[in-house]
């Protein structure tokens, strides 16, 4: 079996195969509310001022400090 190919339940197959997510805009409903919207998009910018809350834990994003290289 290639690197480019997977395995689903004993079925191998090729995943560059499948469809990717479309950009254009189209109806569709997910967990119970209606959307209008493409289903492929851009992750939005973190709102660095917000405080985060995470299993008792309270955080906030670190955005800057996680995208600066680390040395090894």
């Amino acid at each position: 079996m290639t690197t480019a190919q997977r395995t689903y339940r004993g079925i191998a197959y090729n995943p560059s195969e499948h469809e990717c997510a479309s950009n254009k805009f189209m109806d569709h409903i997910y967990r119970g509310n209606h959307y209008q919207a493409p289903l492929k998009h851009d992750p939005s910018q973190a709102n660095e001022k917000v405080e985060l809350h995470y299993r008792g834990s309270v955080y906030h994003h670190r955005q800057k400090v996680a995208s600066t290289p680390t040395e090894s």
